[in-house]
């Protein structure tokens, strides 16, 4: 039997990333764009779930859940930038997963009601945001 789940969007993230090469490491630079810490992307919620972060501060860290709504497919092994062979997917961020789902931690620089704007951006512009949790790095897991 194959569960089916389904989930609606809160928002959509914006960011000046617009294909998934421009989130790639470039050549003779070991880090990715997104460690950029002047990048900066914006959390745009629905109206109708406004209310919902009500009492997020700035300078606050949080979890966004997102969709990976461009890749397609997946594979259980995957190349990554950081080996030579390939590895498990579960051991990577990579966005061919079997289910899709992102997750990133990034820290809130303003808010202005449906307008929330962090920094710690790695994901594609328009992605469909799923959740916001907070973040704390002195609890196990967050």
């Amino acid at each position: 039997m194959t569960d089916v789940i389904s989930m609606k969007p809160i928002g959509r993230i914006e960011t000046p990333f617009k294909t998934r090469e421009d989130l790639k490491v470039p050549p003779f630079n070991p880090r990715a764009p997104y460690h950029d810490p002047d990048i900066i992307g914006t959390v745009r919620l629905f109206e109708e779930y406004a209310q919902g972060a009500a009492d997020i501060q700035p300078g606050t860290y949080a979890m966004l859940i997102f969709y990976f709504d461009r890749s397609q497919g997946y594979s259980l092994t995957t190349r990554s930038p950081r080996y030579e062979e390939p590895v498990g997917v579960f051991s990577t961020r990579s966005p061919n997963r079997p289910n899709g789902i992102g997750l990133s931690i990034v820290q809130f620089l303003s808010i202005d009601g449906c307008i929330l704007t962090f920094r710690g951006v790695d994901m594609l512009d328009g992605t469909p945001l799923l959740d916001i949790k907070p973040y704390s790095g002195e609890i196990p897991g967050g």
